[in-house]
């Protein structure tokens, strides 16, 4: 990851490590991620750009260890908070601190769109999974229009600078066999979400809330997302794709 980008990324997490926690609280709650990942209680997980902790919890009581590596440390800081069974570690997902073939299940949970090169970052992902383990990949995903997929990335980097690219499923399925690795697993999910939860004031600059709504009444019907104004506020749907893979080819 270039430094730059790597930087943005700190600092834009950094900035908002304070109310993160409490926006994104049961995002995931909904998918059945334990069961999904087969995860077993002897087992240790592994979180990639892990954040305050929130999905990477949903293992609590289920796996033996759970390590939460993420290169901004307030949002670590975050993490140990509200989560104090977690062990966390500062560190960058494209140099994973950690031994070949060491870990059970290595997790990415809306981490891979901030990504600019995610092949080699599911790569290292591979080189730490365990034989026997699991990569488990959990990201928002675009339509497969490209003129749409085009809208929702201008959208989500006026959002978020340190936002790198949306992707269709079908891309998230070339990624993962181009960094050696074979769907056991996936699954597509939507819901619905509102504009004033995607963005709390107290979380955005003002002027970027701005930008993003002006955005949203210009171009938002050609993203793909299905905005529907709601008084003052926006609704609009939120798929995730999440993938469950192994490393191919191992002896």
């Amino acid at each position: 990851m270039p430094d730059e980008h790597q930087h943005l990324i700190e600092d834009e997490f950094g900035r908002a490590a304070a109310g993160f926690a409490e926006r994104t609280a049961g995002r995931f709650d909904a998918m059945d991620v334990p069961a999904f990942s087969r995860v077993a209680p002897h087992e240790v997980v592994v979180e990639v750009g892990a954040g305050t902790g929130n999905f990477l919890s949903l293992f609590e009581g289920r796996a033996r260890y759970l390590i939460a590596l993420d290169l901004t440390r307030g949002m670590l800081e975050q993490a140990r908070q509200c989560h104090p069974s977690l062990s966390p570690i500062v560190g960058d997902g494209n140099r994973l601190p950690l031994k070949d073939r060491s870990v059970d299940l290595v997790a990415s949970a809306q981490a891979l769109h901030h990504v600019i090169e995610p092949v080699p970052f599911v790569k290292e992902m591979r080189r730490v999974c365990a034989d026997g383990g699991r990569v488990l990949i959990v990201d928002q995903a675009a339509t497969e229009s490209y003129e749409q997929i085009a809208f929702m990335n201008q959208l989500e980097a006026i959002r978020d600078p340190s936002h790198a690219a949306s992707r269709p499923p079908s891309a998230f399925r070339t990624i993962v066999m181009a960094a050696g690795l074979e769907i056991i697993d996936e699954r597509l999910f939507t819901d619905r979400s509102r504009f004033s939860n995607w963005m709390w004031p107290g979380e955005f600059p003002q002027e970027r809330i701005d930008a993003t709504r002006e955005f949203v009444e210009r171009f938002g019907s050609e993203t793909g997302m299905e905005f529907e104004r709601d008084g003052d506020d926006w609704s609009f749907t939120r798929r995730r794709m999440m993938l469950l893979v192994e490393p191919a080819g191992r002896a």
